[in-house]
């Protein structure tokens, strides 16, 4: 089980807040985690201040070397995707090939608003936009950087059938249906099935009942990375360490465990093998 850290990129001062979170990308690296997402908000929509993330993990690319860095997300209707796809490109350049592009519709009507754009018509446009953003990104196999961020069964079937990856906030304890979609995705996935799941780490919980809460989410053994954020979004910096380090230290060696959390590629075997 691979582990993420994301972050809305929050504060009083951008300037500050975007040096802080090369701050915590360095630490999260030095940490062992696998990934490290940056959040899209505009206009300071729930406190973010990261309009443009892919100009941010150009800057993180230049102080890490290992850490896969990772939009989460941008809303793509509101985006040109040639210009995105040239962007990308330039990240993922600087980044050594490090880029994971996370995109989703877009859940901020002002937004839309802003951008001339119908904030109803966000899911078709996102759809019909990560098409040719498809069509624009170099490389053999586009597909396999992308993440679509999602909890629409018709949504999850759409990046099935192109073979992207989903990330997910659903928790399957307030969303059964979560893992009836995700399996249905790793059944009839075009190519690898990934599935990165956001999970907040609560502030009053020990890491023993956080470890549990995971165990028993039934979205998680579709899982084959937890990208875990604080509470809440807007939570300082020495909050980020906390929880930065409190992973490290506590929950990740606990997931290696014989017992520990199944990732989804064991499940996707049984399943495929009962077909």
């Amino acid at each position: 089980m691979r582990l993420g850290y994301l972050t809305h990129v929050t504060g009083d001062d951008p300037a500050r807040a975007y040096r802080e979170t090369i701050e915590l990308a360095i630490e999260a690296e030095r940490l062992g985690f696998d990934s490290f997402w940056v959040a899209q908000h505009h206009d300071g929509h729930l406190g973010g201040l990261l309009g443009s993330p892919l100009v941010l993990l150009g800057a993180i690319a230049q102080y890490t070397e290992r850490m896969r860095l990772g939009t989460g997300v941008i809303a793509l209707p509101l985006e040109d995707p040639l210009r995105l796809a040239e962007d990308a490109a330039v990240a993922d350049a600087l980044s050594g090939g490090r880029l994971e592009l996370g995109i989703g519709a877009g859940a901020d009507a002002d937004a839309s608003d802003r951008f001339g754009r119908d904030h109803d018509e966000r899911h078709e446009d996102c759809l019909a936009a990560l098409d040719r953003l498809l069509e624009l990104l170099p490389g053999d196999e586009p597909q396999s950087r992308i993440w679509w961020a999602t909890g629409r069964p018709e949504t999850v079937d759409a990046a099935a059938d192109r073979g992207v990856g989903l990330l997910s906030g659903r928790r399957g304890e307030a969303h059964p249906e979560v893992a009836g979609d995700l399996a249905r995705y790793w059944t009839y996935c075009h190519g690898t099935p990934r599935v990165a799941l956001s999970r907040p780490l609560i502030e009053d919980e020990s890491s023993t009942e956080t470890l549990v809460r995971w165990a028993e989410d039934p979205a998680l053994p579709w899982a084959g990375e937890i990208v875990v954020q604080a509470q809440p979004a807007t939570a300082p910096t020495a909050r980020h360490r906390e929880v930065l380090r409190r992973v490290a230290d506590e929950i990740a060696p606990r997931l290696e465990e014989p017992n520990g959390i199944r990732p989804g590629r064991e499940r996707l075997s049984a399943t495929r093998s009962a077909t």
